[in-house]
């Protein structure tokens, strides 16, 4: 009995180290896809550079996700939970808040985001600069699940503000609008090369800049609200 046993744990060693194994490939392969993705876009990244930057196999990628597409996607779905966590507090200002409210929280929220991710994250917005640029299959997940509640949190807001359907369409011009003047303070090689200090670092200028979006949209909603329609 003692020595089948030891045989069967003999033979049962080398599955558990092959498992332990093929996870830290794929957490490698993972972690070299969020890089290089990140950097370069989708479409220039080959499955050879992936698996050189992993120290992998080049089947490894086939192996564990289907193809590139399948990694691709994989490290897309880790993104979209980072940013649903996110938007779980973004679009949260609390049960009591009025529409201009949850505008200030949005935006107090969204724009130090944009300006300046947080370390761990600073691969994220990079890659979805990629996608937005170059839509892969992947685009339609970061569209329902990313930009969508974002978009459905702020038409509510609009609609109270304008006291009208959601369906009207100044809701959606004036959400465009909203978004477009904080999209503008994402970094931007262009910008900085001649703009000093581009695009504002200190809490103190993160913070103006919201002050006047949130002032400056509210003004204009006001007036188009008092307009007949």
């Amino acid at each position: 009995m003692m020595k089948g046993a030891r045989a069967t744990n003999a033979k049962r060693r080398p599955r558990s180290r092959a498992r332990h194994s093929d996870a830290e490939t794929r957490d490698r392969l993972l972690e070299a896809g969020r890089l290089l993705f990140s950097e370069h876009g989708f479409a220039k990244v080959s499955v050879r550079d992936i698996c050189r930057e992993a120290t992998a196999n080049v089947a490894a990628v086939s192996y564990h996700f289907g193809d590139k597409l399948g990694l691709y996607e994989e490290v897309m779905r880790g993104g979209l939970d980072m940013l649903a966590a996110f938007n779980a507090t973004m679009l949260n200002a609390g049960p009591n808040a009025s529409a201009a409210e949850r505008l200030r929280h949005y935006i107090a929220k969204y724009l130090p985001r944009l300006v300046k991710p947080l370390g761990d994250d600073e691969w994220l917005p990079k890659l979805m600069r990629h996608e937005i640029r170059e839509p892969t299959a992947a685009a339609q997940l970061v569209f329902e699940h990313a930009i969508l509640p974002r978009m459905r949190f702020l038409a509510g807001v609009m609609a109270e503000l304008l006291d009208c359907d959601e369906d009207d369409p100044r809701v959606g011009r004036c959400v465009v609008s909203v978004q477009a003047q904080c999209l503008f303070y994402l970094p931007d090689a262009f910008k900085t090369a001649i703009v000093p200090e581009w695009p504002p670092q200190s809490d103190a200028a993160i913070a103006a800049a919201v002050e006047h979006i949130v002032e400056f949209s509210l003004a204009g909603i006001r007036a188009i609200a008092a307009k007949k329609t």
